[in-house]
């Protein structure tokens, strides 16, 4: 009885891949990878934004409310009168407005910690990693915000103030009854995040 030939059953089933075959699976695993790598990849990264977002916004409300918490001026008159530091007390008087003469002149303290700080000016400048301040740096974001500081590593905070006479009407011709105060809080990476409100005094 002849014996059955099963050579070409068991090489049927135990051949390899073929490099055309090879070829083909290389170019879809990289397409797929270069997909992910453009697409799911960078909403990894964009997921942080709500998280850094809600931060910056806290601390900039916290730091805005600090300031606005403050006088007007250290040199201006704390019980309300017109008369602002820096003006020309004859012109005041002329308007009816009970002031010293001279009137003391606005003045900037150096850096110092900001609770000693009694005045809206006096936060004006760059709080923060120094790295992270393109001018006029101040101090550390813990001279500025105090024990909370360490919650927001690589934050820095950026402060101006100057007087803003075009905002709001006025009829006494005084140009220095209304501060504007703009915060800018940068995360770093994840963007800079601007707080603007106005301190006044009548």
């Amino acid at each position: 009885m002849p014996a059955v030939d099963n050579s070409q059953h068991i090489s049927f089933y135990q051949r390899g891949f073929t490099l055309v075959e090879l070829v083909i699976g290389i170019v879809v695993f990289g397409v797929a990878l270069v997909l992910i790598s453009t697409t799911l990849f960078p909403m990894f990264a964009k997921s942080a934004n709500p998280h850094y977002e809600a931060r910056a916004a806290a601390l900039g409300q916290a730091v805005m409310n600090q300031i606005l918490a403050r006088p007007f001026d250290i040199n201006s008159d704390t019980d309300g009168s017109r008369w602002r530091c820096g003006e020309d007390a004859e012109a005041v008087q002329k308007l009816g407005i009970l002031s010293p003469s001279p009137i003391p002149a606005c003045s900037y303290p150096l850096v110092a910690d900001a609770k000693s700080f009694n005045a809206v000016e006096d936060y004006m400048g760059c709080w923060g990693e120094e790295s992270a301040c393109n001018g006029d740096y101040r101090g550390s974001l813990a001279n500025l915000a105090g024990s909370e500081s360490h919650d927001y590593p690589n934050f820095s905070v950026d402060i101006h103030v100057t007087y803003d006479k075009a905002t709001f009407p006025d009829t006494t011709d005084n140009d220095r009854l209304y501060k504007r105060i703009d915060v800018t809080v940068d995360t770093g990476k994840f963007g800079r995040y601007d707080f603007t409100a106005y301190r006044s005094n009548f």
